[in-house]
């Protein structure tokens, strides 16, 4: 027996509801694809002659960087100095531009003087990094040094005894080679040290040259007794950390070890089992701590 259309046509209350749902995403889908580009602003197509000049500009931008490049890896040309008779031990800032020389060039010159260096004779100028081998040619015969410069004469201008764990930067300038910036790193470092226990350690500090150390020496000597040290039972490890030769690793171990001790180190020998501890650190570290 043939159904008849109605009975084809007749959903249950379920199937009515997910037709409605279905035909809904259909009618929505339908408006938001029409109606979609008139809510969306694009940016306005550029026009050609607009995109004819932003090309332009790109090329000339290719171009100017690219004459950059070369232009700094073409070779140096030396300046066409204006000479005239200086000392480079005393000549000023003012004096170093009149002669030509650049900018970056005297700031170094004024740098290597301010950390105690000294030009001897007129081949120590050419060392300095920056001046071209033309350039030094120019003012060769201008440079006037005087004998008091000499690299023989390294002796200080006076007798001096200077005693570096109580000194200044006053007397510590009267040393030959060792100018106001010198003087307030030796005092720097120190202050991070707690005293020097030799004079060797005076290596350490930045901008002192072997042969700087070697020229000042003579006049100094060192009062252990002045040393500031730090008790081992008591420091705390921010206080064994900022110490130069303690910091790090070895600060945690020394703390850890006394730990292990109940913090009765008794005496200073104990920190050698220390796998840290050779004998040459043992030897550089122990005028700068205690147990009391």
């Amino acid at each position: 027996m043939k159904k008849s259309i109605r009975e084809y046509l007749n959903y249950s209350k379920g199937q009515q509801r997910a037709i409605l749902v279905l035909l809904f995403l259909i009618l929505s889908i339908t408006i938001t694809y029409f109606l979609l580009p008139r809510f969306i602003h694009l940016p306005p197509a550029i026009k050609n002659d607009e995109l004819q000049k932003l090309m332009a500009q790109i090329e000339w931008d290719t171009e100017h960087d690219s004459k950059s490049f070369y232009k700094k890896n073409e070779p140096y040309k030396p300046l066409v100095l204006s000479p005239f008779n200086f000392d480079p031990n005393l000549l000023d800032e003012a004096g170093f531009k009149r002669l030509g020389l650049r900018d970056k060039l005297v700031k170094t010159l004024l740098n290597y003087r301010n950390k105690g260096g000294k030009f001897y004779n007129k081949e120590s100028l050419k060392r300095i990094y920056g001046l071209h081998e033309d350039e030094y040619k120019q003012l060769e015969a201008f440079i006037s040094i005087p004998n008091q410069y000499s690299k023989f004469d390294k002796g200080p201008k006076e007798v001096l005894h200077i005693e570096l764990n109580s000194a200044d930067t006053t007397q510590l300038i009267k040393l030959r080679g060792i100018g106001s910036k010198l003087s307030m790193n030796i005092i720097r470092f120190r202050t991070q040290l707690g005293g020097f226990s030799n004079l060797a350690q005076l290596k350490e500090v930045y901008g002192i040259s072997e042969e700087t150390f070697e020229t000042i020496k003579g006049s100094l000597h060192v009062n252990k007794n002045l040393i500031k040290t730090l008790n081992l039972n008591a420091a705390t490890l921010y206080e064994l950390n900022t110490h130069p030769y303690l910091k790090g690793d070895l600060a945690r171990a020394l703390v850890d070890y006394r730990k292990n001790h109940n913090y009765k180190i008794e005496n200073l020998d104990q920190i050698k089992e220390i796998p840290l501890i050779n004998d040459e650190i043992f030897r550089k570290i122990v005028p700068y701590l205690s147990i009391q």
